[in-house]
């Protein structure tokens, strides 16, 4: 039976495996390259029908579109199909603002193209009909800026790195694809749940065959070094395998979790395995490691202090570095910004932390004992962790060895406590206050890691505002230079002092010298200025100033680093770098003067808070949140430009700080950095709040719990099977599940009514502040021409908004964000918003717009004239308002979350005390009738309370007094019963031996009477025969002396390993019989009961499998104990004969025996000297197989 089990584990496991091959070829067929062209040319088919069909109904009801175009196309607010409308290339309609209508009239010039703006590509149809021109417009495909294999594909996904390329030809789409096969989120993830149940099977399956294994039975340490040996082994096939499949393509597998300047590599799947991997060796030698070292008291105090300080630093220094260094996000203050992945490495980093206090607690139980000294430990555990800090430091350098030896130190004092504890639940308070510490420590290295991180960010944030020095844009750009000396078309218009327009010349070196990656994130302005030229400087008062004197006051009057004749650069607070370009083009031989100054700048980093990264020139910089930011430049002593909510003072003598590079305040934290040039520059950051700080202790508490629960499941089997099923225990999951269950109900609907006013407060706030802004520039309309983008600028910097102005006919008048409107964005207003402000006459709308792929709120307001007369339409998008939203829902849930496990942690308390309360008068009602004997006075209960209990009592105590009288009776009539039986049963056996001897009297008589001459001979055996009669009277007199009169307990302390060993000693003296002993668990055998009794309960049973066994060759009698909660069982087989079914009815019957000689009481001894010490005895037999007794022992 037990070997059709294991191998319906090894199918089962087979089939495993064979599901995740067959999944993962099904996969890999699925999303190969031919399958994914086929996808993408059905999709383009249809779009192109899509477009036909528009196009065809457009020439057939072309007079009535003309009319009415909003009702053949309404507006759209998804954005898989535009229309555009222009008549005499003016545009008269248009339902989407996916794109910029003045690009595509420009650009678009035969009937089917493919039009780009921005990061996206789109499939543009053309009809022309009179002065009619309609486009169609549809999304292909999105390029990511930041990779270049990394395209997303419109209208159907598809998985995988790929990029691609479309072009019209013979008026249809085609498509060239470089394509790199990648397994999915969603597949991969359910493919990693199949391969890690895989290796937990395998595990399993392994450790049920080294448990079997009779080799291994006895060396544990083998057993550990082969299970840790196999398990390994199982390990590295398991990421052979998966490396040889279509799983290794996916993130999960195929992508390291670690950050690119990280020594090591490994992805996130691997690392699960690994933690899996470790948990089971951890569980497996726990399970098989329980035997106490001996040693004296001084060295478990040094060994054990050694070694928990050891590991909790080892273990600390391994979890910092691979927190640091994981490159997933694992800040849990942004509940949105974490991601499944966040969630899995969690619970990685519990599986290993649980790992570690499993392997802590049981290394501790074999060395510590009751009897180690609070005050020594303490001492001995100061001492060894100075002496391990003061090492280890002097190579690497630990900031975070004080938590660990506090942490440590309290570790060993919950460890003391609990051996010298005689509490109930100590075991449960212990594992509660490790697993509360360990979350302690894991919290305080994440707020340690944030920190350091933080600290990075703002040195980085510094140098981008102090330090505007671009090195390899400088070596490049020098070189450049000196290309363009020699450029011949430059020198062509220097002879010929004929030069084309500087646009023209930008866009020529642009194309030519302009495209490498170092400058081309720069913008660049080129001006040429002759003798001659003038410059319109705009401003509130527009004035003119001469082009060369202009560009030489700015080398002059600003702070200048001259990098060569021709580079320079400037220091400009309104910029993050910020060169100058100077060529000489002057005619050779002549007096006119031509110099060619190309600006180089990044804009400044400040103007892009809360946009999209992507349309920065920080493309490839993570940037921190810098909306939280403040900072302050200084030039020497004078305050030059702030930002941000600190008050800076104007003089750098007065900030009290100015000393410290970086230092921590009772709300803020500074960091000051000096630069060449008398150049100081200040960033200012809030502290986090100690909610901050202690956001990730809910998560890690609950994974720890979980982790731990499951390992205590393993671990304990059945003593945790029978707590769960023992009505205190469900008792006390019901009510606690029914509170977390109501905590869950209130959190979600707190949830949602917070998200709500919060939704509702933020457009009440942002509908008050747009009103404000509106009537500000409506008061200022008549003084200031709106479509100046020096005003707007001003106005973002005093109002920290964007702000955007349309005409009424929809187009873009002015921004503060240009460079959005020139790449990404249309210039066209949302179409949905021109019809309710514009035709509808409403005062205000709020929508949801988005910018490839990255969504914000967006309002409009009509500008008005005094007369009321509505002049312009003014949008104000918030960028950065999804995040302070999602930062306040993120807040809630954390602090929600952390009190919900706080309360939940009192109201467990409160529960487990409640119900110990309401189960104590059940369990002392179990207790006296546990203790109820039919022989012996039983005690009534004493129970005040007249409640429902009190009834049950009273009852329970009637029915005491009623067994007592019942007892009585039947003892009585049992001990009639008994004497008559053995009265029967002593003539009986008596009559036998008297018969013979009868019989031999008279022969002698005869004999006598009849002069027998062999009278001596015949009188000899006469004798001989009586005597041995009379030898067989007195065992039978002994025997049944020895049945009616057990000796008395008399309860001592002994080891019951001890006088099992001896029993065995005894009896181990036949040839043909080996007896075996086996210990299932090390532990302590000490027990207080009767060592006579059992002495003779274990010699009879041993006796009768000798005597089962009689002269049969290769006997075996084992003898297994294991050790329970509250008893030992002991089992011993043997290899008789066995026992039959009738026979079995009546083996522990006094009078009953198998054997053709003896009286039948041996193991009727045995049970009622069990029954007497309340312990119990039962068997299996099989005839012609053996038999097997079960004996259970109370240890106390």
């Amino acid at each position: 039976m037990e070997k059709n089990r294991f191998l319906k584990e090894y199918l089962s496991l087979f089939i495993l495996v064979l599901i995740l091959i067959l999944s993962n070829i099904i996969i890999e067929s699925k999303n190969s390259e031919e399958k994914v062209l086929n996808k993408i040319y059905n999709s383009l088919e249809l779009i192109q029908n899509k477009h036909d069909s528009i196009t065809s109904d457009f020439r057939i009801n072309f007079l009535n579109i003309i009319k009415e175009p909003e009702k053949f196309y309404p507006t759209k607010e998804e954005t898989d199909l535009a229309i555009y409308l222009f008549k005499n290339d003016s545009l008269i309609y248009w339902n989407s603002d996916i794109n910029d209508p003045k690009k595509i009239l420009q650009e678009i010039t035969s009937q089917k193209n493919i039009f780009s703006q921005g990061h996206n590509d789109f499939f543009v149809t053309q009809t022309n009909l009179d002065s009619i021109k309609f486009f169609t417009s549809t999304p292909l495909c999105h390029h990511n800026p930041l990779s270049e294999n990394d395209d997303q594909f419109l209208p159907k996904r598809i998985n995988g790195l790929y990029k691609l390329n479309f072009k019209i030809e013979n008026e249809e789409i085609s498509c060239r694809l470089i394509y790199q096969p990648q397994m999915n989120k969603i597949e991969s993830y359910l493919i990693g749940i199949l391969l890690l149940i895989i290796f937990i099977k395998s595990l399993i399956i392994l450790s049920k065959e080294i448990n079997k294994s009779v080799k291994l039975h006895n060396n544990k340490i083998i057993r550990c070094l082969w299970f840790l040996i196999s398990s390994v082994l199982i390990y590295t096939i398991l990421i052979i395998l998966q490396n040889k499949l279509f799983v290794s393509t996916s993130d999960l597998f195929g992508k390291s979790c670690l950050i690119e300047s990280s020594k090591h590599s490994f992805s996130l799947g691997t690392l699960a395995e690994f933690a899996i991997l470790f948990f089971a060796n951890i569980t497996f030698i726990s399970l098989n490691l329980k035997k106490t070292l001996s040693l004296k008291n001084y060295q478990r105090i040094v060994l054990s202090s050694f070694i928990l300080i050891i590991i909790i630093l080892l273990y600390t220094y391994l979890i910092f570095e691979l927190i640091s260094n994981i490159n997933i996000p694992f800040s849990f203050l942004e509940i949105y910004n974490t991601t499944i992945n966040s969630y899995i490495f969690l619970i990685i980093i519990g599986i290993l932390t649980c790992s570690l206090i499993i392997l802590i607690l049981n290394l501790m139980r074999i060395i510590v004992t009751e009897n180690q000294s609070y005050l020594w430990s303490i001492i001995c555990m100061i001492v060894i962790g100075i002496l391990i800090e003061v090492i280890i430091n002097n190579f690497i350098d630990l900031h975070y060895s004080l938590i660990t030896n506090i942490v440590a130190l309290a570790f060993y004092l919950i460890i003391i406590w609990e051996k010298k504890s005689n509490l109930r639940r100590k075991t449960i308070i212990r594992d509660i206050c490790v697993i509360t510490l360990m979350t302690i420590q894991l919290t305080y290295i994440l707020y340690l890691i944030n920190e350091n991180k933080e600290k990075e960010e703002m040195e980085w944030f510094a140098n981008i505002i102090g330090d505007e020095s671009d090195e390899e844009f400088e070596k490049t750009i020098l070189e450049v230079t000196e290309k363009l000396k020699k450029d011949k078309n430059l020198n062509t218009w220097q002879k010929e002092n004929s030069f084309p327009s500087d646009d023209s010349i930008l866009n020529y070196l642009n194309t030519k010298y302009f495209n490498l990656k170092e400058i081309k994130d720069y913008n660049k302005v080129v001006t040429l200025c002759d003798t001659n030229t003038i410059l319109i400087i705009k401003d509130f008062n527009d004035h003119e100033v001469n082009c060369n004197d202009l560009f030489k006051g700015i080398l002059e009057f600003n702070h200048t680093r001259k990098i060569s004749e021709e580079l320079s650069q400037i220091d400009d607070p309104t910029t993050d770098s910020y060169y100058i370009l100077m060529l000489d083009l002057s005619p050779i031989d002549t007096n006119n003067l031509n110099n060619l100054y190309i600006e180089f700048y990044k804009e400044y980093i400040l103007n892009h808070i809360g946009i999209p990264e992507l349309i920065t020139s920080h493309e490839n910089v993570i940037k921190p949140n810098l909306v939280n930011y403040s900072f302050s430049a200084y030039e020497g002593d004078i305050l030059q430009y702030k930002y941000g909510f600190y008050n800076y003072p104007n003089e750098l003598n007065n900030f009290r700080y100015k000393n410290e590079e970086y230092v921590k305040t009772r709300i803020f934290k500074h960091l000051t950095k000096e630069f060449d040039g008398n150049k100081t520059i200040i960033v200012t950051i809030e502290k986090p709040r100690l909610i901050d700080i202690i956001a990730p202790f809910s998560y890690i508490f609950l994974v720890l719990l979980l982790m731990y629960y499951f390992y205590y499941i393993v671990s304990k089997g059945k003593e945790a099977k029978s707590l769960r099923q023992s009505f205190n225990g469900k008792m006390q999951l019901t009510i606690i599940l029914t509170l977390g269950f109501s905590f869950l109900v209130a959190g979600i609907t707190s949830f949602i009514f917070i998200k709500n006013s919060l939704n509702r407060k933020t457009r009440e706030f942002q509908y008050e502040k747009n009103k404000t802004i509106v009537k500000t520039i409506e008061d200022d309309f008549n003084k200031i021409d709106i479509e100046n983008p020096i005003y707007l600028k001003r106005f973002k910097e005093n109002h920290f908004t964007d702000i955007n102005i349309y005409d009424l006919n929809g187009n873009l008048l002015n921004t503060t964000q240009p460079k959005l409107f020139e790449k990404f964005k249309s210039k066209i207003i949302n179409r949905k918003a021109y019809e309710i402000i514009k035709e509808r006459k409403r005062l205000f709308y709020s929508c949801e717009e988005n910018i490839e792929g990255t969504k914000y709120n967006s309002s409009y307001f009509p500008l008005k004239d005094k007369e009321g007369n509505i002049q312009a339409i003014i949008n104000i998008p918030y960028f950065d308002n999804k995040m302070t939203s999602r930062s306040s829902v993120s807040n809630f849930i954390i602090t929600y979350l952390n009190i919900i496990l706080v309360l939940m942690g009192a109201s467990a308390l409160v529960v487990i005390l409640m119900t110990r309360k309401t189960i104590k008068p059940l369990e002392i009602i179990q207790d006296k009738m546990q203790k109820i004997s039919l022989g012996e006075k039983n005690e009534i209960i004493e129970w005040k309370s007249e409640d429902e209990i009190g009834e049950l009592i009273e009852s329970y105590n009637k029915l005491i007094k009623e067994l007592e009288i019942s007892a009585n009776k039947l003892m009585r009539s049992e001990r009639e019963t008994a004497w008559r039986e053995m009265a029967r049963q002593v003539a009986h056996e008596i009559k036998n031996p008297l018969t013979p001897m009868k019989l031999n009297i008279q022969f002698l008589q005869m004999a006598w009477d009849e002069k027998n001459p062999d009278i001596d001979k015949k009188l000899r055996e006469t004798t001989k025969s009586i005597l041995e009669q009379i030898e067989i009277l007195s065992n039978i007199a002994s025997a049944f002396s020895d049945y009616a009169k057990l000796p008395k307990k008399n309860i001592e302390k002994l080891n019951l390993k001890e006088l099992i060993l001896n029993a065995i000693n005894l009896y181990d003296n036949n040839e043909n019989i080996r007896i075996s002993f086996i210990e299932e668990n090390e532990g302590n055998y000490d027990i207080n009961s009767d060592k006579n009794n059992l002495s003779i309960v274990f010699g009879n049973i041993l006796k009768n499998a000798i005597q089962a066994i009689g002269k049969k060759e290769d006997g075996l009698i084992e003898i297994n104990i294991k050790d329970f909660n509250n008893r030992f069982l002991i089992k011993i087989k043997d290899n008789g004969c066995g026992i039959g079914e009738e026979e079995k009815k009546k083996i522990f019957m006094p009078n009953f025996t198998t054997k053709s000689s003896g009286m039948g009481v041996g193991l009727s001894i045995v049970y009622d000297i069990l029954e007497t010490l309340g312990g119990n005895i039962t068997f299996e037999s099989e005839i012609g197989v053996g038999t097997t007794f079960f004996v259970e022992i109370r240890k106390g």
